[in-house]
C-alpha cells in the first residue's frame, strides 16, 4: 500500500500544478462501494454527483467537458443522451465482468500449474471474445510454451496466422508474426516449410502496412519481420531491416534512456545476424 510520502511524490510528478483536491483510498472503500457496485472496471473512471446527491454520470473523465455543464444546468439526467450512455456503460461493464472472471480462473489455474484447466478456460474465453488477440497468444503460449503439445500448438498457431492474414489487421499480423518467429519458443519441432510459408505472407502484408505507420512503429515491425527473413535464409534482408530500425529509433521521439536501451537491443540482434560485433553511433552491444 502507498504511504503518504509516496502519494505526495506521485502527485508532485504527475499533477504538479493541480488546483483540485487529491485523495487516496487507503481502505478500498471506493473499489467496493463505487467501482464494484457500479460494474466499473476501467481506470480512470469519473463519478459525477448532482445537487440531489444522486450519481448523474459514470464514465471516462474525457467526457466531463461535455457532461458537467449539462449536469449543472439540470438537463443531463432526463436526457436521451444520459440514458444511452448509461445503457452502453452497463453493457460494457457486464462484458468486463465476464472477462475479469475468466482472467481470474486462468490465473488460478496457472498459479498451480494446472495447464489443462487453464487451456480450457482460455479456449472458452476465445469462443466468447474471438477478437481478443491476447487470448490467442495465451493459447499458443500455453500449448507450446507450457504443455509442449507441439501438434495442438501448431494447429493453434497456424490458425492464428491464417486469421491474421484474413483480417489483414496490423495488430493481428504483427502479433501472429511475433508468435510464429519471435524469440519466445523452441520451434524445432514445428513444420519448418509451413511456418516459413505463413511467415512470408505475414511479412509481405506487414511491409505494405508499414507505409502507414509512424517511425517507431515501423522500427518495431522491421525488427519483428527480420526474425522471419533471418530464419528463412535471407540474412542480408534481415540485417538491412535491423539497420533501418536502428535509424528510425535513433531519430524517434523517445526519452534518451528508452532510446539507448532499444538501440542496444537492436545492436545485439544485428550482431547475432552478422556474426560479428556491430556498432552504431559509437554504441556497441552489451554482452548477453
Amino acid at each position: 500500500m502507498l504511504i503518504d510520502t509516496e502519494v505526495d511524490a506521485w502527485v508532485t510528478k504527475w499533477l504538479p500544478n493541480a488546483n483540485i483536491r487529491i485523495a487516496f483510498d487507503y481502505s478500498g472503500e471506493m473499489d467496493k462501494l463505487w467501482m464494484d457496485a457500479s460494474l466499473s472496471f476501467q481506470h480512470p473512471q469519473a463519478f459525477v454527483v448532482d445537487r440531489d446527491g444522486s450519481i448523474a454520470f459514470i464514465g471516462h473523465p474525457d467526457s466531463l467537458e461535455d457532461v458537467l455543464p449539462k449536469v449543472t444546468d439540470g438537463s443531463w439526467r432526463a436526457s436521451a443522451e444520459a440514458k444511452n450512455a448509461e445503457k452502453e456503460r452497463i453493457a460494457e461493464g457486464e462484458i468486463d465482468a465476464t472477462e475479469n472472471a475468466l482472467r481470474r480462473r486462468i490465473r488460478a489455474a496457472t498459479d498451480i500449474e494446472d495447464w489443462k484447466s487453464a487451456l480450457s478456460v482460455i479456449e472458452e474465453s476465445i469462443n466468447l471474445f474471438p477478437d481478443r488477440i491476447s487470448l490467442r497468444q495465451s493459447q499458443v503460449s500455453m500449448l507450446i510454451g507450457e504443455m509442449r503439445d507441439m501438434e495442438a500448438g501448431w494447429i493453434a498457431l497456424g490458425q492464428f496466422a491464417r486469421d491474421a492474414i484474413e483480417r489483414n489487421s496490423e495488430d493481428w499480423l504483427f502479433a501472429a508474426m511475433e508468435e510464429l518467429f519471435g524469440p519466445h519458443y523452441d520451434y524445432s519441432e514445428l513444420p519448418f516449410a509451413e511456418r516459413l510459408s505463413l511467415g512470408k505472407e505475414l511479412s509481405e502484408r506487414i511491409l505494405i502496412l508499414c507505409a502507414q505507420q509512424d517511425a517507431l512503429s515501423r522500427a518495431e515491425s522491421y525488427e519483428t519481420i527480420a526474425y522471419y527473413y533471418n530464419e528463412s535464409g535471407d540474412n542480408g534482408l534481415a540485417v538491412g531491416l535491423i539497420e533501418l530500425a536502428l535509424n528510425l529509433v535513433d531519430g524517434g521521439p523517445l526519452p534518451d534512456e528508452d532510446k539507448q536501451e532499444w538501440l542496444a537491443h537492436l545492436l545485439r540482434v544485428l550482431t547475432e545476424y552478422k556474426g560479428e560485433a556491430a556498432f552504431y553511433g559509437g554504441i556497441m552491444p552489451p554482452p548477453k
